[in-house]
């Protein structure tokens, strides 16, 4: 009998035990997701002044696709292409203040409030795009952004826009003194002004959004520009010459406000950064990709396209030297255009 009680009450509190594990872990299941916080969402508003047909937009697309799946939804990204958020200055000057989270512009548009960076649009620096970035990546491309900081700005890393090649109305270049005469649109950069007035050009800023106008009412007799952005806007309606040149690169910078940057948890900080690289990687092929296309496109035109030779090169090479000099003042800028010399000729072997 004794021996029974035991048995049984033995099962009473094996029973009770279950029952009250099992409540216990019910208890838990369901407070616990009441106890999470949902994640912080950080909202990127992200300007530029190419369409969307562009190969910068296309690489800001796969930008904003990494960055939206890597993250879980925790960055969420707005492009604003076409200059939606106001003309390529107005979008700096929002991102330095923090009204945009980021920008992607010419280095020539970000030399206002970062002098140093325009280290990389000085003419005939570079002899390829692959150069140009093997040399970056080498240690230059970090000291030159890292002069944004003080400015308020992260500057994420360098975006190829492709390279820059001359259009003209009724005027063949081949060699500097060609441009006598010859009144050339550039961006309102102190440098480009420099640059064609070593040439012998009569350099006029010009904002982007006004260029066409400007050569259709022939205010302007010709332009720079990398060869997509020639065809998108259509500018061989009103010009009929084109110099293959490529006597420098349109060279972008992914932009971001210090502070907002700053404030983010830290491993979104390094996956924006990875992410940037990534992208950046897929835009330069895009760029490569899509040159050809755009050239082919020029050409159906009737525009008629004539590409420097290397000796006629080597004359805009010499003669852009003086403003190698002249744009790089301080100690750092010198030491840094030193430095480009030695790995553009250690990447160009």
């Amino acid at each position: 009998m004794k021996k029974r009680f035991l048995i049984f009450l033995g099962i009473m509190l094996l029973s009770m035990s279950l029952v009250l594990t099992g409540c216990g872990g019910a208890k838990d299941s369901g407070t616990k997701p009441a106890d999470q916080k949902p994640a912080e969402k950080y909202i990127i508003r992200l300007g530029l002044n190419q369409p969307t047909s562009s190969p910068e937009y296309k690489g800001l697309e796969i930008f904003k696709q990494k960055l939206e799946q890597e993250s879980g939804g925790r960055l969420q990204v707005q492009l604003f292409p076409s200059m939606q958020l106001g003309s390529m200055r107005e979008q700096a000057e929002a991102v330095q203040i923090g009204s945009n989270e980021m920008t992607l512009q010419p280095v020539s548009v970000m030399t206002p409030f970062t002098p140093t960076v325009q280290i990389v649009d000085l003419p005939c620096l570079f002899p390829s795009v692959d150069v140009f970035f093997k040399v970056m990546e080498d240690g230059v491309g970090s000291k030159i952004l890292d002069t944004m900081k003080e400015k308020g700005l992260v500057g994420l890393g360098f975006w190829n826009g492709g390279a820059k090649h001359f259009t003209t109305k009724n005027k063949e270049i081949h060699k500097p003194e060609d441009f006598k005469g010859v009144k050339m649109r550039v961006m309102p950069s102190p440098l480009l002004i420099a640059q064609y007035e070593a040439w012998g050009a009569s350099p006029i800023p010009i904002e982007y959004a006004e260029l066409y106008n400007a050569l259709q009412q022939g205010v302007v007799d010709g332009q720079e520009n990398p060869v997509q952005t020639i065809a998108l806007n259509k500018f061989y309606e009103v010009q009929n010459t084109m110099i293959l040149s490529g006597h420098g690169y349109m060279t972008y910078i992914l932009v971001a406000n210090k502070a907002w940057f700053e404030k983010l948890p830290a491993d979104l900080q390094q996956l924006i950064i990875k992410v940037n690289a990534e992208a950046s990687k897929e835009g330069r092929k895009l760029v490569a990709d899509s040159e050809a296309k755009y050239l082919e496109d020029i050409k159906k035109s009737g525009i008629k396209i004539y590409e420097l030779k290397p000796e006629e090169k080597k004359l805009f090479a010499k003669a852009s030297q003086p403003v190698h000099e002249k744009f790089t003042k301080t100690e750092l800028e010198k030491a840094l255009l030193k430095e480009i010399y030695e790995k553009v000729e250690k990447y160009s072997k």
